[in-house]
């Protein structure tokens, strides 16, 4: 009997329906020699009880001989029954690093040792019948995929490692319920804290700008009073008297004009992260809403590519596959410039486990109308990159007032290319009208009062975008991320921006100058992870990394130990906190209790 190990159960219907004829079963499929089963996510779970159970500062730090796991439900047995009967072992859970985690320990705690014998399904399209039929005839040794295994153990063991021990020392400190600390969360939350803090510091400072409107044979525009091309922030005083000045001038004369040709091709093919970032700017959703609907487009809807990527470009063996797309979509005028737009679309040394996300199909009439939002987002930007490029004219334009010069700024649209898909959001004005040496008529001098603005706060959408850039997460785990942020209390959602709490803050205080909530030392561990797979490091490799993890962590108790934290008022802390038995430093609330 062959057993085929999925993710979702979902899954697993896909690649029955492509067998031909089956049987569904409450907890499995039967499809001729196979047998079909899922994982309904991680069945299994480090078992906490390898830690102290009472949270002691004396019991840090905690550093287990042996990682031990448990069945997160009963589903566990379901399978490893299942198992026990398998001749072979096709894996077909997600094609990643956590994916193969799922299956390796499913099928290590199941005692399944025949691994010449276990085979690799592995693609990034949607599971259609024909796709499926083709990977099984296509399957890789899953010997070709052990590095990425001990990456992802070794990420899974070293967050647990740094959770428990830092977690517990500084709840322990606090003295007040659980503050959760990790190596992904609490860079993250630093950022938040910092601009939160920046922005609450910020005291603004009026300025005034002279605008001036001019016309010529009837057509008007605006320019901003510069000095040297420059724009200046005047005084009050100032404004008033440049004005008084420019009130006898009812000409100018258009000094300068400059006029550039440009051609502005489209941005590249989404990943998660990139596509997340831009549901977020254009529909106001959360990292974790646009994840959802993604997976549904491709698990369910079968008419997206597989989302969890970080890539944003397609492998040359994508070619073919991107015209029978375009003519499936209608797009067959597109057909032609897939083999001219080289590495601004196909470039595989940009490419890791998966390529960008792409539509496959049709949407199906049943998608929803957030099915239908994100879908559109990305059918566009796929049409966007095979299109031509955006041209237009740009102006700048130097207007002379009497001894003052005022900018202006403009934009002549020769052809939309790729914008016809994706439309301007700003426009400017067209200011081809105007002539180097144009007399022009002033309409008017106004002063405004301006107040200098702090730096924007985070929203998901600019968060995920520094994430990204830092190397902080992945684009499967940073909408979790920032979820937990939220759920632990740290951080708060008003309108679109991302708030620090006090709880947050007074964590981050606490943690000021430790590595911890330095996201280049993330970073580092990303790639450090990264290369394990990506250099075949193997068991060596993950040894080498939860080596520098635990040097890490005696590093960071040492400080942790002598140190007290400031507690926040108990209406900023979370509303649900679990109740660890903790040992150590009391609160004057604890002692009388």
């Amino acid at each position: 009997m062959k057993v085929i190990l999925t993710e979702k159960p979902s899954v697993a219907k896909d690649i029955a329906k492509a067998l031909g004829s089956f049987v569904q079963n409450k907890d499995h499929i039967r499809a001729g020699e196979y047998v079909i089963v899922w994982a309904m996510g991680h069945l299994l779970e480090i078992d906490d009880s390898i830690a102290p159970q009472e949270w002691t500062l004396e019991s840090l730090p905690i550093f287990p001989e042996k990682f031990l796991y448990k069945a997160k439900n009963s589903h566990f047995f379901v399978v490893k029954k299942v198992l026990s009967q398998a001749k072979e072992v096709i894996v077909a859970t997600d094609a990643g690093r956590e994916g193969e985690l799922i299956a390796r320990l499913i099928l290590m705690h199941s005692g399944w040792k025949n691994w010449d014998r276990t085979w690799r399904l592995w693609t990034s399209k949607a599971l259609t019948p024909d796709v499926v039929r083709k990977e099984l005839k296509a399957l890789k040794p899953i010997r070709e995929f052990d590095s990425l295994f001990w990456s992802a153990l070794a990420r899974q063991h070293a967050d647990w490692l740094v959770g428990i021990n830092l977690t517990r020392a500084v709840s322990l400190r606090a003295g007040n319920g659980v503050w959760s600390v990790g190596r992904v969360q609490t860079p993250t939350l630093a950022l938040i804290v910092k601009r939160t803090i920046e922005r609450e510091n910020f005291k603004p400072q009026p300025y005034f700008v002279i605008k001036g409107v001019f016309s010529k044979d009837g057509k008007v525009y605006e320019g901003l009073l510069v000095f040297k091309e420059k724009e200046e922030r005047l005084s009050e005083e100032k404004a008033k008297q440049i004005l008084k000045e420019l009130e006898k001038e009812s000409t100018g004369v258009v000094a300068a004009l400059q006029a550039e040709r440009n051609r502005e091709y489209a941005p590249p093919l989404f990943s998660l992260t990139s596509l997340q970032r831009a549901a977020n700017e254009k529909f106001g959703w959360s990292a974790s809403r646009t994840l959802a609907v993604a997976q549904r487009l491709y698990e369910e809807l079968k008419c997206i590519s597989y989302p969890r990527t970080d890539a944003q470009y397609l492998s040359e063996e994508n070619k073919e596959l991107v015209k029978e797309v375009l003519r499936k979509l209608g797009r067959e005028d597109l057909i032609e410039n897939v083999d001219k737009v080289g590495k601004r679309v196909f470039d595989d040394s940009k490419l890791t486990d998966h390529h960008a996300i792409i539509p496959l199909d049709r949407l199906p009439k049943e998608a929803n109308e957030d099915d239908k939002k994100l879908y559109e987002l990305i059918k566009n930007r796929f049409f966007a990159v095979f299109m031509p490029a955006f041209e237009y004219l740009s102006f700048k334009v130097i207007t002379k007032l009497g001894k003052y010069e005022f900018v202006s700024y403009g934009r002549k649209v020769l052809s939309l290319g790729w914008r016809k898909v994706e439309p301007l959001e700003e426009t400017q004005p067209d200011l081809s009208f105007l002539r180097k040496g144009d007399r022009v008529k002033k309409e008017k001098v106004l002063v405004q009062k301006k107040f200098t603005e702090p730096p924007p706060a985070y929203t998901e959408g600019s968060l995920l975008k520094e994430m990204e850039k830092l190397s902080l997460g992945t684009p499967a785990t940073r909408a979790s991320i920032i979820d937990t942020l939220k759920e632990r209390g740290y951080i708060y959602l008003k309108g679109k921006s991302l708030i620090a709490t006090e709880k947050g803050k007074a964590l981050i205080k606490f943690l000021e100058g430790r590595k911890i909530i330095q996201p280049e030392m993330t970073s580092e561990w990303e790639k450090k992870l990264e290369s394990i797979y990506t250099q075949r490091k193997g068991k060596k490799g993950y040894e080498e990394f939860l080596e520098g993890i635990k040097g890490f962590v005696e590093e960071e108790l040492k400080l942790y130990l002598s140190k007290n934290i400031h507690v926040p008022t108990e209406k900023l802390m979370p509303k649900k906190t679990s109740k660890p038995k903790l040992k150590g430093r009391k609160t004057k609330k604890q002692k009388k209790g």
